[in-house]
């Protein structure tokens, strides 16, 4: 499959190598997907489930302009991950039921929850990307999305793996308990409170460390490789340095645990995979207003809820970047790290 590379320098003119690049800068060498499919590594492969539909790594045109921005329906998106979450606990109390003297052991239960993850996972890129094609992509005027480079793609693939076996592993490290006969159990009219809860928390804590990075010299090679990209896409998100996954993989979610209301094995189960739709629609760069599913719309009023191109401006412009939340921007807006946002309409009473 050919991929638009206008601005690669492997396929630049000797008159267009010597033109200024301005802040958008010469992308990296790319030729690993160009590769057969049968021909890839296996991390080439992993990395390969975000290759994007072509149209999305190229400049847009002046006449191919989009008009007035789409809003992506806040109710249609918690049906979907609901949903889709719910299958690894069916699958468990179905079993816990037929042979009740014979509880789902915490391995094979493991192995289950997993594997349902990554179908998530891939499910939410499909979403995603068919909404990238559909509404476009913030900056598309000037540049498409990145493709992650021959240098990082073995890193990511990696990054991936190990990102589904840890992230699954921490409901079972913090919250299985006894023989887990309903693991829907827990489950109530309070979950999105607490689970709303947990993720400010969460935010607050990768908002200390986020910033942190960027603002001491010191502390930049933690986060450096993660904005390799100016314009991720979905799975790019993954991409950073060994002690930055570990950190927003361990360290972060255990901080935040301490600070919010204790989730059970459901809510926190629900947890991990709000946590990673919202991580990857924030790298996406989809030009919609598309709030968090849980905090946006009781965030919107008061300018906190966090849109898809507050994450996407931070990538642009690098280490001099604001918008360091993830999850929500009550931290940029409580510490004036706000930057303001380009595309998407001003909300709130600080517009």
């Amino acid at each position: 499959m050919n991929f638009p590379t206008d601005d690669a320098p492997e396929f630049r003119s000797a008159e267009e190598s010597t033109m200024p690049t301005y802040e958008y800068g010469v992308r990296p060498k790319t030729t690993w997907h160009l590769k057969p499919r049968k021909e890839l590594s296996l991390w080439e492969g992993i990395a390969a489930i975000d290759t994007c539909p072509p149209d999305i790594y190229r400049k847009r045109n002046e006449n191919e302009k989009r008009s007035g921005m789409p809003t992506q329906p806040i109710w249609r998106e918690n049906i979907f991950i609901l949903s889709t979450g719910a299958i690894a606990p069916t699958i468990h109390l179905l079993w816990n039921t037929v042979f009740p003297n014979y509880k789902m052991h915490w391995a094979p239960a493991y192995v289950i929850y997993h594997f349902c993850f990554i179908a998530f996972a891939l499910r939410l890129l499909n979403r995603l990307h068919a909404k990238m094609i559909e509404f476009g992509v913030f900056d598309e005027q000037n540049r498409g999305r990145d493709m992650v480079d021959d240098k990082h793609v073995n890193h990511l693939g990696r990054s991936i793996f190990i990102y589904t076996v840890l992230r699954t592993s921490y409901p079972f490290i913090a919250r299985w308990r006894g023989d887990m006969s309903n693991p829907f159990s827990g489950l109530s009219l309070w979950s999105p409170v607490k689970l709303g809860l947990w993720e400010i928390a969460l935010d607050y804590w990768f908002y200390l460390y986020h910033r942190s990075t960027h603002e001491f010299d010191t502390l930049w090679w933690v986060h450096r490789q993660h904005h390799a990209t100016k314009h991720p896409t979905p799975i790019l998100s993954i991409l950073a340095d060994d002690v930055q996954e570990c950190i927003e993989i361990f360290v972060v979610p255990f901080l935040a645990t301490l600070c919010a209301p204790s989730l059970t094995f459901a809510e926190m189960h629900y947890a991990i995979m709000y946590t990673l739709y919202v991580e990857a629609l924030g790298h996406s760069g989809v030009r919609a207003v598309w709030q968090h599913p849980v905090l946006g719309y009781f965030l919107r009023p008061f300018g906190m809820e966090l849109a898809v191109e507050d994450h996407d401006l931070h990538h642009r412009f690098g280490r001099s970047g604001k918008n360091f939340g993830k999850q929500t921007r009550i931290w940029d807006r409580v510490f004036g790290t706000i930057g303001e946002r380009i595309e998407t309409p001003k909300t709130g009473i600080f517009s």
